[in-house]
């Protein structure tokens, strides 16, 4: 099974439409679909988010070896998780970021770091 179908079959299982899970990971709907429809393959740092918002294990993902479902208890090598997920208003702040022109988001931190 490739990598798409690997998405696409674990976004519906966790009840997701495709415009969901490419919002909750900064990404447009249709790069989304050209992954489920094997036209294209995510980056590995969306890899890395795709198999934190699906809760997989990266392995699995990118291989279709070993167990599906991230379990934290179970023996397989954690380094390929990169972080707990993040909070609902903290993804949904990335996503908006990442819509952004480079001198806006520029601009963004130059504000946030001086309002800080």
């Amino acid at each position: 099974m490739k990598i798409g179908l690997r998405i696409k079959a674990t976004r519906e299982l966790r009840g997701l439409s495709q415009g969901e899970l490419a919002r909750r990971i900064g990404v447009s709907q249709p790069a989304a679909s050209d992954w489920e429809n094997c036209r294209s393959e995510p980056t590995v740092e969306n890899l890395r988010a795709l198999a934190v918002e699906l809760d997989l294990w990266f392995e699995w993902l990118v291989t279709g070896r070993g167990t599906r479902d991230y379990d934290p208890n179970q023996p397989q090598p954690p380094e390929f998780r990169t972080a707990p997920p993040l909070p609902a208003d903290e993804r949904d702040l990335q996503a908006a970021y990442r819509k952004l022109t480079p001198a806006r988001r520029e601009a963004l931190l130059d504000f946030l770091k001086r309002w800080g």
